[in-house]
């Protein structure tokens, strides 16, 4: 599929969660400029960025029941789950490292309009990874890991995301974990579309339809 179809499927995702979960985002938007208020942090300044955190933010509320970070799929382990809920309790560390949250939600109170765009852009590349597509299957396994976290970037959830921007038709994802085949389920299910799952020796096999 080419790339401006690729695109055009992304935006039309934005603006469908965007009309989808507005009342969610002015919510979001309150405790958000509160706690960086608190905190002494400044919340990202680009609006169209915010607000497709805000998006994920109400998605990932829906899927399972917390407020995971964008950034992740919740594990099913309930103590790593509550860490994930945002602001995440690993949000100071990455501000520290990096100036923004993983996330990049929030950040230092001095941050640059250079130094935003820097951090939108490293987290870009860590996620727009090209996906390992052979024939109709996405294989998810073998991604970098965010050593801090312990957790796969991008997980199997957010190359869901990119594989229904790129594929057309019915296709399959192989996930090495349960829980990530009931997330793609769930996210399945938030945009109206057929999927299940099978157990096929030590992987599990996810079918979608479009």
């Amino acid at each position: 599929m080419g790339k401006l179809k690729a695109n055009l499927r992304m935006y039309k995702d934005f603006f469908g969660g965007y009309i989808k979960y507005r009342k969610k985002i002015n919510q979001a938007s309150r405790w958000i400029n509160k706690y960086a208020e608190v905190k002494g942090l400044s919340v990202n300044p680009h609006k169209m960025y915010l607000t497709n955190l805000k998006i994920w933010l109400a998605e990932n509320e829906e899927m399972y029941g917390q407020r995971i970070c964008p950034c992740f799929e919740a594990t099913g382990d309930k103590k790593i789950d509550r860490q994930l809920v945002c602001p995440c309790t690993y949000a100071a560390h990455d501000i520290e490292i990096h100036g923004t949250c993983h996330c990049n939600l929030f950040g230092r109170k001095d941050l640059t309009e250079e130094q935003w765009k820097e951090q939108e852009l490293r987290i870009m590349k860590e996620y727009r990874i090209p996906l390992k597509i052979e024939g109709k299957t996405v294989d998810t396994r073998n991604v970098p890991i965010d050593h801090y976290r312990n957790m796969d970037v991008p997980d199997p959830v957010h190359q869901l995301k990119q594989a229904l921007n790129q594929l057309d038709g019915t296709f399959n994802m192989i996930v090495e974990r349960e829980q990530s085949a009931k997330n793609i389920i769930q996210y399945c299910k938030l945009k109206n579309i057929k999927a299940s799952y099978q157990q096929k020796n030590d992987i599990y096999l996810v079918t979608i339809q479009k």
